[in-house]
């Protein structure tokens, strides 16, 4: 019985060692974001694009290039870096486990003289290594609400970090976006702000830390799990242009549709670099995809006015309500097939010009048909008769439908 106490015993404080150390590894990185300097080294990674990324460089191999910045690690692959230049880790862990039975505790700000901020920022760091989350995060949220004068972009810097670190700790996932923003603000970079703004973003509509099995405990989880869901975000965007797009049976608009749609997918390079070039194709098929079901819905929809049409077209001519009353349907069905027959003409042009030539190559043969189809219903049915005092009246071939000129053919 004392053997087996003795091992309970054992079990429970390896446990605690456990638990200790997982808290001190995250409290000590902690502590050492608040000592960050306000300007990050200044390494330079210049993109192929002509883009210029600046941040630490961690790691450097034939293939790819890794850069920490204030927004986390970026990793680059070499076939898109142009140059490095150097001039010369925010980590921790958590405890995995289930959700809480009881609600998460929760982070209020102390008030911090202005002539006790030193000291309380000391006191912040002492919490932090100790992992009294709440006890730390209350000092730093009440040191940054004090002004730049009494506490520096330095020491905020710092500061926001590890206050990102405690709402991660205590599970508090509005806190730590409310954080991250904070640290947006002090970006220097625009992408990095970029980056940081969307970490929050994913934070903020997610409400919860837990993405699939796992809490995501740390900033760099964050900013890992936040880039691709921005992207995806982006490339929805971009989808959503392309597949609403209308008019496109005008040139102008239809480039305009193209440069809309592309625009959005540009930004999603921001989060995950190469992210455009991945999904260029796809966005511009789309438009594609767009204008062929444009043109398949006019086939359909001629397919059921045109025996309409062709029904009263000897009534239409006895008087002018007939043809005004005959001309509404017949507006409408002509300015459809033009159209359809006017967007599928520019798809040549309009993947040649976007060097995405094999979307027209892959859709030729269907374009054919859509065009001899939609051709077709610019006339009555084959074998549609005139009677011989009809205006339409003849013995060549077949009558193109059009307008009324009441009680004349247009």
């Amino acid at each position: 019985m004392h053997a087996a106490a003795n091992g309970t015993a054992c079990g429970e404080n390896r446990s605690n060692r456990v638990r200790t150390t997982a808290w001190t590894a995250v409290a000590v990185v902690a502590a050492i974001l608040l000592a960050l300097p306000a300007s990050l080294p200044a390494d330079t990674v210049t993109l192929t694009s002509g883009e210029t990324l600046t941040g630490t460089i961690t790691e450097q191999t034939a293939e790819h290039v890794i850069l920490k910045t204030i927004s986390g690690k970026r990793t680059i692959p070499m076939n898109m870096v142009k140059a490095v230049e150097r001039d010369g880790g925010e980590a921790g862990t958590t405890e995995e486990g289930k959700e809480p039975d009881k609600p998460p505790p929760k982070i209020v700000a102390v008030e911090v003289a202005p002539a006790d901020a030193d000291e309380t920022f000391k006191q912040a760091r002492t919490a932090l290594v100790a992992g009294k989350w709440v006890d730390a995060g209350g000092m730093l949220e009440g040191l940054l609400r004090l002004d730049t004068k009494q506490f520096s972009n330095q020491k905020r810097l710092g500061a926001t970090g590890a206050l990102i670190t405690c709402y991660l700790q205590i599970r508090d996932a509005r806190g730590a976006a409310t954080a991250i923003n904070r640290r947006a603000a002090l970006a220097e970079a625009e992408n990095d702000r970029l980056r940081l703004v969307a970490a929050a973003d994913m934070l903020r509509e997610l409400g919860t830390l837990k993405v699939g099995e796992k809490y995501l405990g740390r900033f760099e989880e964050v900013i890992e799990t936040a880039m691709p869901w921005k992207a995806e975000q982006c490339l929805a965007t971009a989808t959503k242009v392309a597949q609403e797009a209308t008019h496109l049976n005008n040139r102008a608009k239809l480039d305009e549709a193209a440069e809309k749609a592309l625009a959005q997918l540009a930004k999603a390079n921001v989060y995950v670099l190469g992210f455009m070039d991945t999904h260029r194709e796809g966005v511009l098929a789309l438009l594609v995809d767009n204008i062929l079901q444009g043109a398949r819905d006019a086939i359909v929809y001629c397919k059921k006015i045109r025996p309409e049409l062709t029904k009263r077209r000897l009534s239409s001519v006895v008087s002018k309500p007939a043809a005004l009353q005959w001309n509404q349907v017949a507006r409408v069905y002509l300015g459809r097939r033009q159209a359809g027959e006017d967007a599928l003409n520019l798809l040549k042009a309009f993947t040649a010009k976007h060097e995405v030539p094999d979307l027209y190559t892959q859709h030729e043969k269907e374009v054919q048909e859509l065009l001899a189809e939609l051709d077709d219903y610019q006339y009555y049915p084959a074998g549609t008769t005139f009677g011989p005092y009809s205006p339409y009246y003849t013995t060549r071939g077949r009558v193109r439908i059009q307008l009324r000129t009441f009680g004349a053919p247009g």
